[in-house]
């Protein structure tokens, strides 16, 4: 008998944030519902992630990718609208699951959403301004559910509808037991057993701040020779073949499960990244980049002011060299993993899996 089918919309240029919260949901759904027929329709330039988590994917071309390759804007909308509307028509599913952006990217999902199948929206928290949009505002009441992946409702801010609404916690693509032991970890990836290794990840590449944020880091962590630096290459990150004296992980996908291997960190403050900083344990340097939607200055004072983490702000050579020299106190290492484990104490995605399932009932 044909299992339930699920479509999963994921708007991604630059990094990996939406489509790593809809893999770890879809991956739930398939342990509940085995026979499930999953498809991913994502813009993310590492689309290929996807189908290493074992899911079938269309590929959309990002904003970022346009931009940079020539490709006319008029033809690049008319694109996402009519890949969108022939990939969900000729698919056909039951659920369809979309993160952040309830209208897409260009208002492609509006007619959709009026479609057969139930809607699903992962509604992370946005800056207030965002959520005020009158599309926002307009999109949100053609959702039959609205997963929430923070401890609280309120956390996102005043619903339309908020009976449709349910948090389920934080949503995770890998859960604890999951998540290698330290020195296995290390094997994995090549690294030494006996440092102390510093973990620095700046998001997917491509972008001037982590550019800016990775060139600080490298001249930081060298004038601390009890540091050994290992840099997460995001998919769009430049060469990091000249910067000696450096580990380099490249094309590991996700970091999570090895994410024990580290005896700290320095990372931007995205959901995705803190979270599993966070869940895993690891003692961090926070660094806020501005973000259109995400607030990630607000997120990180949270964090540092429950004694979870440490914020590095404004970002400076000076400023990160003193939060450095305060995680190189063991002490202060151990403070920061233990809050940090309380902050994220659970992963969301079962929950959130269970929800969607149950409405097919």
């Amino acid at each position: 008998m044909a299992g339930p089918r699920l479509l999963f919309y994921a708007v991604n240029g630059l990094g990996l944030g939406h489509v790593t919260r809809l893999i770890a949901i879809a991956r739930q759904v398939r342990r509940l519902e085995p026979t499930a027929e999953v498809l991913f329709l994502t813009s993310s330039e590492a689309d290929n992630v996807i189908y290493r988590e074992g899911f079938a994917a269309i590929k959309l071309p990002s904003k970022t990718v346009r931009e940079s390759t020539g490709l006319g804007k008029r033809v690049w909308l008319k694109l996402m609208q009519t890949v969108t509307w022939n990939a969900i028509g000729a698919f056909d599913p039951d659920v369809l699951v979309a993160d952040t952006y309830p209208a897409g990217t260009v208002d492609e999902l509006l007619p959709v959403l009026r479609w057969r199948q139930k809607n699903v929206f992962v509604f992370r928290e946005q800056r207030l301004d965002s959520f005020l949009g009158d599309l926002m505002q307009a999109a949100l009441p053609l959702y039959d559910l609205l997963l929430i992946p923070h401890d609280d409702v309120a956390r996102v801010g005043s619903l339309p509808e908020p009976d449709k609404a349910r948090a389920v916690g934080p949503i995770l693509i890998r859960e604890r037991e999951e998540l290698l032991a330290r020195d296995a970890a290390r094997r994995v990836l090549g690294l030494p057993a006996d440092a102390r290794l510093l973990y620095a990840s700046f998001g997917g590449g491509g972008d001037p701040d982590a550019e800016r944020a990775l060139d600080l880091t490298v001249r930081a962590v060298r004038k601390r020779p009890e540091f050994e630096l290992a840099i997460g290459a995001g998919p769009l990150t430049r060469s990091l073949d000249a910067i000696a004296g450096t580990h380099v992980i490249d094309g590991r996908y996700p970091m999570l499960d090895v994410m024990p291997a580290f005896d700290g960190a320095v990372s931007a403050a995205g959901y995705n990244s803190v979270h599993e900083l966070m869940f895993a344990g690891i003692p961090t340097v926070l660094v806020p980049f501005g973000r259109v939607l995400d607030d990630q200055e607000r997120r990180a004072r949270e964090l540092a002011d429950a004694g979870a983490c440490l914020c590095c702000t404004p970002l400076t050579e000076a400023s990160l060299g003193k939060a450095l020299d305060r995680l190189a106190d063991t002490d202060t290492r151990r403070m920061l993993a233990a809050n940090a484990a309380r902050c994220v104490s659970r992963n969301g995605a079962g929950a959130a899996a269970r929800a969607i399932v149950d409405m097919l009932a």
